[in-house]
């Protein structure tokens, strides 16, 4: 009796075991279900809805234009028609390259050329629509209406998935061509067909500068014929082909709903590293295989966030953020170690090599939220950018795509980047060659490719980037914010003359600053100031501010904020000064940047600089209106809409200052290991961290107008201020808001 009665005991707990690890499982699956990589293509945003997984070096995604500023990913939602499925694309970004190697399958006549927009019938293009297409993590489906094929897509990360779905017929066709570009130029290409492999490479240039992409592919069932094409002339059983827009083609005979698999994997160093990748990504896996891999490793990623409550929208907002900024960085190395920098082949010694760099945007938020919850891929993003000067003989970039230095944009935030890891206590990155490397790029002047003459020159020997280089005034506080970085880093080393140095440079803002105007004003190389002029003239703003910004620049100086109150007579005066931003807006004369946007008052969230100034308000003692106004920029700012931000993704800043807003907090100045306090979205979030410990915030009370934090508790004690320490996240424990309607006491 007493053994059945264990049996049956036994039996229980196995089943309440195998009933908590289902609900485990199931709750885990539906944060797949809460990311959308819908939104984002459409408006300005400037993403792609392909298939990728974390970092990879892979984002295979549909192309149907490759001209004009919304289709920088190579996609745009308002379009109906597809010209193929490219292997790599940018996400988010205002400007683009990539596209490479185009695959498309078509059925009936062979057509090498994509054909219009207007008249896909007059080549290899096909009209889709919106309600046969699918995405989610890791995966891509379209029905291609022209030729009655489904298309579905996964990847690895060297390698893309391709699972064609035919009619029955003899003349499937898949069409592969490497001519194809995001708004690149093409010098050269070649083809070659041996057995069910195709093989051979592009050599281009663009933002990405002078490239290979070298691909190999294998199809799943051998070709019932195949051929070349080359400059207007198609060669039916020609297996080779060379020149400046050479293509290639292959044809089956395929019964009713056939699939047909291609496994593609790219280098940007040799034939013989696209073979290798294939080898140790694609071999002996199928289209079925790699989406569960695919599919899994998202499933890890997403969870390292774990939320309860809010509505469904607040919570696909809140994951597909999450999806976006974990897509770049992107892997840009072989499995042997081989890569590309500054278009040199080079082999990576004790790093793993990524490129993608849009720090100018990421260094504000992205990185940082990387610092808590993925520091390994955080170390080797650090060490990837330090390499750059230890291994390449080279400097660190100022926006990096392909290995390759584009100059877009200003600034040296490698500096921030790598010194906010650095001080958050990141291992694995070696201090003094880090030190070396941002020092090098502080003395390295450059132009920048969006914004002119860098000035760097003048700014170290007068303190200040006088105005006749682009976009001076943003030059000079972005300097010396990153020369703050570097003071911070000197310090930890020890050096007190290099600490000093840059300290210096550091409060070289001041000496930009106009008082009589209590702006940060353009000046001349003699020290006089630019003439007064009206800041209702996007015309007069451009050529001194990024964007014509000067908003966001009058408070960009995270390192100095007490000084910057000062300037602005203290705290009361700088709280005026906050509430005059959000408040009171101009009449614009003239045409507007494209990437400032999302106007409130006169402050702009679709133009990152500006994405702290909300929490500005805590400094000067008015935390209430942070609260009120993060609360009014997350309702109004992003939404599940294929246009679902106000601009550009940019590899993940619009989509982490969500995150990081939701979750209650911002680094307001990364570099310090410090977070400002903001008001939480969620009832419960959770971070489980990469040490096994696991943070949550709860908001009690907290609903759509209990925004207004009452007090606030930290592992069950009163919590007195409004900064967060990195290492109180990292060890774990509870953050507990208290929420109510009305502001919180002294407030």
């Amino acid at each position: 009796m007493t053994n059945r009665i264990l049996f049956i005991e036994l039996l229980i707990l196995l089943l309440g075991f195998q009933i908590s690890n289902a609900q485990k499982t199931e709750n885990k699956v539906n944060v797949l279900d809460f990311v959308d990589p819908m939104i984002g293509t459409g408006g300005h945003v400037h993403t792609f809805p392909g298939a990728t997984v974390p970092f990879g070096m892979i984002q295979l995604s549909p192309d149907n234009d490759v001209t004009g500023w919304d289709w920088c990913s190579g996609y745009h939602y308002s379009d109906s028609s597809i010209m193929g499925f490219s292997h790599n694309h940018l996400s988010g970004t205002g400007w683009a390259d990539l596209g490479d190697i185009l695959l498309m399958p078509t059925t009936g006549k062979i057509q090498m050329e994509p054909g219009s927009k207007a008249n896909p019938d007059e080549g290899y293009r096909s009209r889709f629509s919106h309600k046969r297409e699918k995405a989610s993590p890791g995966y891509y489906q379209v029905y291609l209406d022209d030729y009655n094929v489904n298309v579905e897509l996964t990847a690895s990360e060297r390698v893309g998935f391709h699972k064609y779905t035919f009619p029955e017929g003899d003349q499937s066709n898949v069409i592969i061509d490497p001519v194809h570009k995001i708004f690149g130029k093409v010098y050269q290409t070649l083809v070659k067909i041996e057995g069910n492999k195709v093989s051979g490479y592009c050599f281009s240039t663009g933002w990405g500068g002078r490239r290979y992409a070298y691909f190999v592919m294998e199809f799943s069932k051998p070709f019932a014929s195949y051929g070349t094409w080359k400059q207007g002339v198609n060669s039916p059983g020609s297996a080779y082909s060379v020149g400046p827009d050479a293509k290639a083609w292959v044809r089956f005979n395929t019964t009713k709903d056939e699939q047909v698999e291609v496994k593609v994997t790219l280098s940007s160093v040799s034939l013989d590293g696209a073979e290798k990748n294939f080898k140790s990504e694609a071999e002996g896996k199928n289209f079925d295989k790699a989406l569960a891999e695919a599919q899994s490793t998202w499933l890890n990623t997403l969870s390292k966030f774990e939320i309860k409550g809010g509505t469904a929208d607040q919570k696909t907002i809140f994951y597909t953020g999450v999806y976006h900024c974990f897509i770049a960085p992107n892997l840009y190395m072989d499995v042997d170690g081989s890569y590309t920098a500054v278009e040199k082949n080079m082999k990576a010694e004790g790093f793993t090599n990524y490129s993608t760099f849009s720090y100018w945007d990421t260094f504000r938020a992205t990185h940082p939220l990387f610092t808590i919850v993925d520091q390994k891929h955080t170390a080797e993003f650090a060490n990837t950018l330090i390499s750059r000067y230890t291994d390449r003989k080279d400097h660190m970039p100022i926006w990096e795509l392909c290995g390759w230095d584009n100059l877009c944009m200003l600034g040296y935030h490698s500096a921030s980047v790598i010194w906010d890891a650095i001080s958050k206590g990141v291992p694995g990155i070696d201090n003094a060659k880090a030190f070396a490397a941002m020092k090098d790029a502080s003395l390295t002047s450059k132009n920048s490719s969006s914004d002119g003459a860098g000035g760097l020159n003048d700014y170290i020997k007068l303190g200040y980037v006088p105005c006749n280089s682009g976009a001076s005034v943003s030059q000079t506080l972005e300097y010396a914010y990153d020369d703050f970085c570097i003071a911070e880093l000197a310090k930890k080393l020890g050096n007190k003359e290099e600490e000093a140095t840059y300290r210096k440079r550091s409060m070289s803002f001041l000496n930009q600053y106009q008082a009589s105007t209590k702006h940060f004003w353009p000046r001349h190389a003699d020290g006089t100031f630019h003439d007064s002029f009206e800041l209702n003239s996007w015309e007069k703003l451009q050529p001194h501010w990024v964007s014509g910004n000067i908003w966001a620049y009058d408070l960009f100086v995270p390192h100095q904020i007490d000084t910057l109150m000062a300037l602005h007579g203290g705290k009361k005066g700088f709280e005026k000064h906050l509430d005059t931003l959000f408040s009171e807006s101009i009449e614009m004369l003239g045409d507007q940047h494209v990437d400032i946007s999302g106007f409130v008052g006169m402050y702009g969230h679709g133009d990152e600089p500006g994405h702290h100034i909300p929490y500005l308000f805590n400094y000067a003692g008015a935390p209430a209106k942070t609260q009120k106004w993060v609360d009014y920029l997350r309702k109004t700012m992003y939404s599940t809409a294929p246009d679902g931000m106000i601009n550009n993704e940019d590899c993940g800043q619009m989509s982490a200052w969500y995150i990081m807003s939701a979750l209650g907090f911002y680094p307001v100045c990364p570099g310090k290991p410090v977070y400002d306090l903001g008001t939480p979205l969620f009832p419960e979030a959770s971070i489980h961290l990469e040490n096994g410990n696991t943070f949550k915030i709860v908001a009690h009370n907290v609903s759509d107008k209990n925004i207004y934090v009452q007090k606030i508790k930290l592992n069950g004690k009163p919590f007195a201020g409004l900064l967060l320490n990195h290492e109180d996240i990292m060890k774990g424990g509870v953050l507990e808001f208290f929420m109510g309607a009305m502001t919180g006491k002294g407030q």
